[in-house]
């Protein structure tokens, strides 16, 4: 053979693998299945994922949920709230010191980002992945309403535990008076039941609050699956959650730990006002918003 036609065929080379990647990652695979070449050359790696394999991973992480027992259910919901806790202290103590609530608000993400590297449960994530197992075929409804059901009340426990954690540290026992994060906390709590003041309007508000909420939230768990990177994923994730935070939507888990930490710290609401008129049709949102817009409108378009 000459000299001269081998730049050639290795050229041809190149391309025809680049075409084989390309085809692959367009059908949902990886390009770990694309015959690997023999070469000294340094290979890249495409840090993305399809949206087609992404449901597939989805549907995957439905499945083992589904297999968890009541008990494991219970202590990775019970773990899940504090750290989304941490990050809404972190954000009423900045609006304390004069940070803008907007701009706070770009920190909450730090909470989930460490409850997902642990691999803890969320119900209004769980809103969104575990119907897509349903819609594949893996399990029933029945085994839908378990998994939201114990992790709802797991996440609820995990809530009230860290805030009275957190008021019973910082106050020393209520010896001392709330410091600035409780009162900022104790005034959230304030406008978040401030739905009553509307009657019936303000309730469906509530329930529009919780859909614009988790529309974005429950997409934590799905852009995750975007990228195989831990950095790209932190990336990923951090887009909705910032953005859910900031504009100030209602979130059934956070809120398990901003009402009762807030009536700890003297907010002018009750037990009664912050299940009827934030808990109950936020967590209604909630679900809606992730079943319709993730669950069903994003997952049934891509899926194979």
């Amino acid at each position: 053979m000459k000299e001269s036609e081998q730049p050639s065929i290795i050229l041809n080379e190149r391309v025809i693998q680049s075409s084989i990647a390309a085809e692959t990652m367009s059908t949902g695979g990886s390009v770990a299945s694309a015959p690997a070449k023999a070469s000294n050359e340094p290979t890249a790696v495409i840090d993305s994922v399809s949206p087609i394999q992404m449901g597939h991973d989805l549907v995957e992480d439905a499945t083992k949920k589904k297999k968890f027992k009541v008990g494991q259910i219970l202590i990775r919901g019970f773990l899940c709230t504090p750290f989304l806790a941490y990050a809404t202290a972190l954000c009423a103590l900045l609006v304390s010191q004069g940070w803008p609530t907007a701009a706070a608000g770009l920190l909450f993400p730090a909470g989930y980002v460490m409850l997902s590297i642990l691999g803890l449960e969320m119900a209004t994530g769980s809103f969104s992945v575990m119907p897509m197992g349903l819609f594949a075929g893996r399990f029933g409804l029945g085994s839908v309403i378990r998994n939201w059901s114990w992790t709802f009340v797991a996440n609820l426990i995990g809530g009230v535990f860290f805030a009275y954690l957190l008021w019973f540290s910082l106050t020393k026992g209520g010896a001392v008076e709330p410091p600035g994060v409780l009162t900022t906390l104790a005034h959230l709590a304030e406008k978040k039941a401030s739905y009553a003041g509307y009657g019936m309007n303000g309730w469906f508000a509530a329930i529009g609050m919780g859909i614009l909420c988790n529309w974005l939230v429950s997409l934590a768990p799905v852009f995750a699956k975007g990228s195989r990177s831990v950095p790209g994923k932190i990336m990923l994730m951090w887009l909705p959650l910032a953005t859910f935070f900031s504009l100030g939507f209602e979130h059934a888990v956070v809120n398990m730990f901003v009402f009762p930490i807030g009536i700890l710290s003297g907010a002018d609401v009750t037990i009664s006002q912050w299940w009827l008129w934030n808990q109950i049709p936020v967590t209604i949102g909630n679900m809606l918003g992730a079943v319709i817009f993730n669950s069903t409108l994003w997952y049934r378009t891509h899926r194979a």
